[in-house]
């Protein structure tokens, strides 16, 4: 089974200090298909299957972050796996979720003014415009959502993919934990100590993301980021 330190409770969510972060020094590094890699690492296009404009029938990541993907999957016990929900992204997709997401916000909170609307976008959904200085963390291709599953079946992490919520926060169930949760926050458990011990590191906000080699790895790391805008993402 897993380490036991790997149940040990997430961390809260430290200050990243995005002022030190540089413009990446794009390093070429080329992108792959993780699925082809590991027979213990699934793609279930997420995205693709919500009929969103300009979404991948296929997973796509840089080559550092998919063998470090390989290698969590190597350390999974028996009938475990890796589920992934998305890699690289298109601007068109990220546009659609932006879209998709500001319509909720401004349906759940009408009294919200605009600068509050994108206050809450901003901690959910990056700005679907290309910026090479600082690209969203989807578009570099050192970005994955993903999850656990056991004997093929996605396990119980307290929400679904893409919620928006404050229940998606990484270590919300080490705050408060509901009854009945327990067996989530355990599950989030070992997804957070898996990635971190091939080298990722997490989105606080959503317990699904985890990224290698760009600007959320570089400022949680202090290292300078080196994968950049993807120009597959201009599709």
């Amino acid at each position: 089974m897993f380490p036991r330190d790997f149940l040990t409770p997430i961390p809260a969510a430290p200050k990243d200090d995005w002022e030190k972060v540089p413009a990446p020094a794009e390093c070429g590094e080329p992108l792959v298909d993780p699925t082809e890699l590991s027979p213990r690492i699934a793609y279930n296009g997420a995205y693709l299957s919500q009929g969103l404009p300009g979404a991948m029938d296929r997973c796509l990541l840089r080559r550092g972050l998919a063998h470090r993907l390989v290698r969590a999957a190597e350390l999974l016990p028996e009938g475990w796996s890796l589920l992934i929900f998305d890699g690289l992204r298109p601007l068109r997709v990220q546009k659609a979720l932006y879209d998709q997401f500001r319509e909720v916000v401004t349906r759940e909170r009408p009294q919200a003014s605009p600068a509050e609307v994108e206050l809450i976008l901003d901690d959910f959904v990056a700005r679907p415009v290309k910026r090479p200085s600082r690209p969203a963390p989807h578009t570099t291709g050192g970005a994955v959502d993903l999850t656990l599953c056991r004997d093929g079946a996605p396990l119980e992490m307290g929400t679904g993919f893409d919620d928006f919520t404050d229940l998606a926060h990484t270590d919300w169930l080490e705050r408060a934990c509901p009854p009945g949760l327990e067996e989530a926050r355990d599950n989030r458990r070992l997804l957070y100590h898996l990635m971190a011990e091939v080298g990722l590191v997490n989105y606080p906000c959503e317990w699904w993301h985890y990224a290698y080699g760009e600007r959320q790895w570089a400022a949680r790391t202090g290292k300078a980021p080196f994968y950049g805008y993807c120009p597959e993402c201009d599709g």
